[in-house]
């Protein structure tokens, strides 16, 4: 095979997580969509399709890859859904053929020749020629918690891919962890481990990544993966089912949640059942809560003036775009959502769905001034000396038009 071609076709509700990445570099375990199923079916990613919006911020991303634009060679070429958690457990289709959903017919996966692969490019479907045929076996994620409430379950698995990667474990005991249970428990040789931390792998794997700091007795609760360059506070407790992004700064009770990266929860405080984008931070004794007194199912709107969405769910928390940010003591109520670049800073919960780049206060709420957003988000980004890429702030100042438009402010 010539190699993968990832096929976004923006079906996904996943709110401000899309907003500035496709969905094929979401975080669902300890790897990114793109990242597992590049190893699983041991191809190189070679091209992606993408709504036109993402464009220039993942062609930014991946400097390599022909963004809607056909790559080289006559194939054939492999394509994946950039909703596509898992590989198809009836295999890859044959040539010619495509595994489609039965429910709303979105290409699952498929092999094309050239031809085949520029229609899809240029139109967003597949020629008459190939054959379709319907799995019940494809999981494409739907909707938000769909990716982050499940990464825990690839903790294990995403590990298996890693093994050839990352070598042999390296036995915690020896670096002054305690470990409970027998499920897989993988530290690097790099990260830091100090006086008291405990590894709970009775319930599942633990991945603590390279120059990974875990602070004097915090309790890691499998599956859970901490990725490269993450400290986690003294006592903190990081609970099951959470995937801590790369260069995080962690503290207080987190569980069920995964952190797409660079973003600091750093102080005391609950946060359960949640997606945190890249370069957030929560201010000290910020806290959500992830169940509804009622015990019932909770119901989420993920873009403003979209539909409520029913979750199936009883646990669900928040999610939070990039760049947002909140005051000390912020109250999060069950099934929030706060928009990319929102700044809360409200004695009272904000609202359960918070346009991006609203600036909330007890005074009320207005729009954030763009040139005193993005010069913060330089300083933050700074910080880690990591530039604002240009094709990443161009996207910024079109998400913050249109949410000032649909503010009339």
């Amino acid at each position: 095979m010539q190699g993968l071609v990832f096929f976004d076709d923006g079906r996904g509700h996943f709110g401000p997580m899309t907003d500035l990445r496709s969905a094929v570099d979401l975080r669902s375990g300890i790897l990114t969509t793109a990242e597992r199923l590049s190893r699983d079916v041991g191809l190189p990613t070679i091209g992606m399709v993408v709504p036109r919006a993402l464009e220039g911020v993942v062609a930014a991303a991946h400097p390599n890859l022909a963004v809607n634009m056909l790559p080289e060679g006559d194939g054939p070429f492999l394509v994946l859904n950039a909703r596509l958690l898992e590989l198809p457990t009836g295999g890859l289709p044959a040539m010619g053929t495509a595994v489609v959903d039965p429910d709303d017919q979105s290409i699952g996966a498929a092999l094309l020749d050239r031809p085949a692969l520029r229609s899809l490019f240029e139109d967003g479907e597949l020629p008459d020629d190939v054959a379709m045929t319907t799995s019940a076996d494809l999981i494409l994620a739907r909707a938000a918690w769909d990716v982050f409430a499940t990464a825990g379950s690839r903790v294990a698995s995403d590990l298996h891919l890693l093994a050839a990667e990352i070598g042999a474990t390296i036995d915690p005991q020896t670096r002054g962890a305690t470990v409970l249970g027998d499920h897989p428990v993988w530290v690097s040789d790099s990260a830091e481990i100090d006086p008291g931390v405990v590894l709970d792998a009775r319930e599942g794997a633990i991945f603590i990544g390279p120059q990974v700091h875990l602070g004097i007795h915090a309790a890691c609760h499998g599956p859970c993966a901490m990725l490269e360059g993450t400290r986690i506070a003294d006592h903190a407790t990081i609970k099951a089912n959470t995937v801590i992004g790369p260069y995080c700064r962690i503290g207080g009770e987190v569980g069920g949640t995964v952190f797409q990266g660079f973003a600091n929860k750093s102080h005391d405080g609950h946060l359960g059942d949640s997606w945190v984008g890249s370069w957030v931070n929560l201010g000290a004794a910020t806290v959500n809560s992830n169940l509804l007194n009622t015990y019932s199912e909770v119901t989420m709107r993920l873009t403003p003036g979209g539909p409520r969405i029913r979750s199936g769910r009883q646990f669900l928390g928040c999610v939070i775009g990039d760049h947002a940010k909140t005051a000390i003591g912020t109250r999060i109520m069950t099934g929030t959502m706060i928009g990319t670049g929102a700044m809360v800073a409200t004695s009272t919960p904000p609202p359960v769905t918070t346009p991006a780049f609203s600036w909330l206060t007890d005074a009320g709420t207005r729009s954030y001034r763009f040139e005193k957003f993005i010069d913060v988000a330089r300083s933050v980004m700074g910080r880690r000396e990591i530039s604002l890429e240009i094709a990443v702030e161009d996207r910024l100042r079109v998400l913050h038009a249109e949410a000032t438009a649909e503010r009339g402010s």
